[in-house]
C-alpha cells in the first residue's frame, strides 16, 4: 500500500469518526438539556463511551491484521502439510471412535443377547412350574377329598359307637329305674 493511499484512508476515517462525535456531543447536549444535568458530563460521558468503543474496535481491528500478516508470511506448504497433519489426525480419531463404537454395540449386542436367553430359560421354568403347580394341586384336592372321607366314616363311626353305647347303658339303667320304683 502506498503511503498517499494511507494518508487518504486516515484522514477519511478521522472525517468520520470526527462527524460521529460531533452527532454524539449534539445528542449529548440535548439530552443533558432534558435532563437538567451539565452538558458537560453528559457530552463527555458519551464522548468518553464512543472513544472507547473506538479504541475497542481499533485493537480487535489491529489484532486481525496482524494475525492475517502472520498468515501472509507463514510458507503456503507448510500451512498445507499442517492442515493435511490435521485432517489425518482428524480421521484417526474417527477411526479410534468408530472401533470404540463398535465394540461397545458389541457389548451391548451380546448383553441382549445374554437377557433373551434368560428371558426364555425364565418362560420354561415359569411353564414348568405351571405344570408343576397344577400336579400339586391335583394331588392335595385328591388328598383334601381322601381326608373328607375319612373324615366323616370316623364321625359316623363314633355317631353309630355312641348310639350303641347309650342304648346298651339305658337299658340297664332303665331296668334299675323301673326296680326301684
Amino acid at each position: 500500500m502506498k503511503r498517499s493511499q494511507f494518508m487518504v484512508g486516515l484522514i477519511l476515517i478521522f472525517i468520520i469518526v470526527a462527524g460521529f462525535l460531533g452527532t454524539v456531543a449534539s445528542f449529548a447536549w440535548a439530552w443533558a438539556d432534558s435532563l437538567d444535568v451539565p452538558p458537560a458530563i453528559v457530552i463527555g460521558a458519551a464522548l468518553a463511551i464512543v472513544i472507547g468503543a473506538f479504541i475497542a474496535w481499533a485493537v480487535a481491528d489491529s489484532r486481525r491484521l496482524n494475525r492475517r500478516v502472520q498468515q501472509a508470511d507463514e510458507d503456503p506448504g507448510e500451512r498445507l502439510r499442517e492442515r493435511i497433519h490435521n485432517v489425518n489426525q482428524a480421521f484417526g480419531d474417527a477411526a479410534a471412535l468408530m472401533d470404540e463404537l463398535r465394540r461397545d454395540l458389541e457389548a451391548q449386542q451380546a448383553a441382549r443377547e445374554s437377557l433373551l436367553e434368560e428371558a426364555e430359560r425364565q418362560q420354561r421354568l415359569l411353564n414348568l412350574n405351571k405344570d408343576e403347580a397344577e400336579n400339586i394341586r391335583r394331588i392335595l384336592v385328591g388328598e383334601t377329598k381322601a381326608t373328607i372321607l375319612a373324615e366323616r366314616r370316623r364321625e359316623w363311626m363314633f355317631f353309630g359307637l355312641g348310639f350303641v353305647a347309650s342304648a346298651v347303658a339305658s337299658i340297664p339303667i332303665g331296668i334299675w329305674v323301673n326296680h326301684i320304683s
